[in-house]
């Protein structure tokens, strides 16, 4: 992992377990949607109306052309994020199985964690049929004493056809020095930020002119081949080149195998061009978690702030990485 960024377990966790916790993660996903439709004004004023059959009919209609696996399951930029707990059936197992299958706290520790670390996001990432290929990016920005590392379990094969993670190889602590991150980002002393669309907020500038091309660019490239819009964000003010970006790797895995990334290893999932779902189980680790409520206060010099949870409130952040190292603290 210091050399590339990533290891691989080959195998580290029974297919019939990833297709478990794959039906429960869309069946959960399907029954939010279904409340989320409940709340929406249409649904209500059809329900004073006296008119839900018929919505809920046309509805019906406009799922019934989608393959049985995918019908309620819907997300921004083809892209569904599904919060899961470790309680979930499989899922606990699961991790222990992939950290065995890595080398354990050996591997922990080639990312900068000790069994202390906390465990800050769960999810199962799914990516539709047609979903666009994302920019490389990172979650945070890259500094030379961060430890954070994301394990990836994918839940069927995943291959370049149905989206597969993209990585950039490149030892992490040569990405944390490659150059001023914060600066680059936020604009050197300019204290620039960014717009909703990723590009720079002084639109008169060089950057954000650039930005607007590439993002144009690759809205003419998802349509032309027939893909959802891809998701904004500000890495597309920078260019490959200028982000120091060597050969793309893409991880074409078996359902079962883990990969285990370091945080500072750019990355960017692949456009599913396939006619199927594409699900991944993902667990992020940090030695920090976020301040709030049922959350301890933290060192904010020891890395706390770098990261904000999609999945994990602050007081649900109480599971640590010995729990699925078999390690004692």
């Amino acid at each position: 992992m210091q050399a590339r960024g990533f290891i691989v377990g080959k195998t580290a966790i029974a297919p019939s377990a990833c297709a478990s916790i794959r039906t429960n993660a869309l069946a959960q996903a399907r029954a939010q949607a279904v409340e989320e439709r409940r709340r929406r004004p249409i649904a209500v004023l059809a329900r004073a109306l006296g008119l839900t059959a018929r919505l809920e009919a046309r509805e019906a209609a406009a799922e019934s052309s989608k393959p049985h696996e995918q019908r309620g399951i819907t997300g921004p930029h083809g892209r569904l994020l599904i919060p899961v707990s470790p309680d979930t059936p499989f899922v606990a197992s699961a991790l222990r199985a992939a950290f065995q299958g890595l080398g354990g706290e050996a591997a922990a520790r080639q990312a900068g964690l000790t069994p202390a670390a906390w465990l800050v996001e769960l999810a199962v990432l799914v990516a539709l049929p047609g979903a666009a290929e994302q920019p490389p990016h990172l979650d945070v920005l890259p500094r030379d004493a961060l430890s954070m590392a994301t394990l990836f379990l994918p839940l069927q094969d995943v291959t370049a056809a149905n989206g597969a993670t993209v990585l950039y190889p490149a030892p992490p602590s040569e990405v944390a020095a490659r150059c001023d991150w914060d600066a680059m980002q936020r604009g050197a002393g300019g204290g620039r930020t960014f717009s909703a669309d990723g590009t720079d907020t002084a639109d008169d500038t060089e950057g954000a002119a650039e930005a607007r091309m590439r993002a144009e660019f690759a809205e003419d490239a998802a349509a032309s081949a027939g893909l959802s819009m891809p998701v904004s964000s500000p890495w597309t003010r920078f260019s490959k080149p200028a982000l120091g970006l060597g050969t793309p790797l893409s991880m074409a895995l078996k359902a079962g195998d883990a990969l285990w990334m370091d945080y500072r290893c750019f990355h960017h999932g692949g456009a599913n061009r396939s006619d199927e779902l594409r699900a991944v189980l993902y667990a992020t680790f940090s030695e920090d978690r976020e301040e709030g409520e049922g959350a301890e206060t933290m060192d904010a010099e020891a890395g706390h702030g770098d990261h904000t949870s999609f999945s994990m409130a602050p007081r649900e952040q109480c599971h640590c990485l010995s729990e699925y190292l078999g390690a004692r603290l």
